[in-house]
């Protein structure tokens, strides 16, 4: 879980720093627009390319080939909205893998 939490927040960072580069070619009246704009692209491309999900790297996932396109995308967003949302989100998450994990213990 650290390792996923480390590099979730890690490629946010770098989608927050070339997004910043990125916008001092843009007029100021536009900026956010298209920072909103190259950040999803960036975030987008990174989850799809080196398919990396969310999801599946916590274990929360099906093995349905829309399930993973799914959490490519939800995760190309997450990645594109900046490190604070995803690090609560990442909370979330694991303490909700945490309860099924008692689960099934228990059982």
């Amino acid at each position: 879980m650290g390792r996923v939490l480390i590099a979730v927040l890690g490629l946010s960072l770098i989608i927050e720093r070339a997004t910043e580069k990125i916008l001092y070619l843009v007029p100021a009246r536009n900026r956010k627009l298209y920072a909103w704009l190259t950040s999803t692209v960036l975030g987008l491309l990174i989850s799809f390319v080196f398919r990396f999900g969310l999801m599946r790297e916590l274990g929360l996932t099906v093995s349905s080939e829309i399930a993973n396109w799914l959490d490519y995308l939800v995760t190309g967003v997450l990645l594109a909205a900046g490190s604070e949302p995803i690090h609560s989100l990442v909370a979330v998450l694991a303490v909700k893998k945490e309860e099924l994990q008692k689960r099934v213990k228990s059982v």
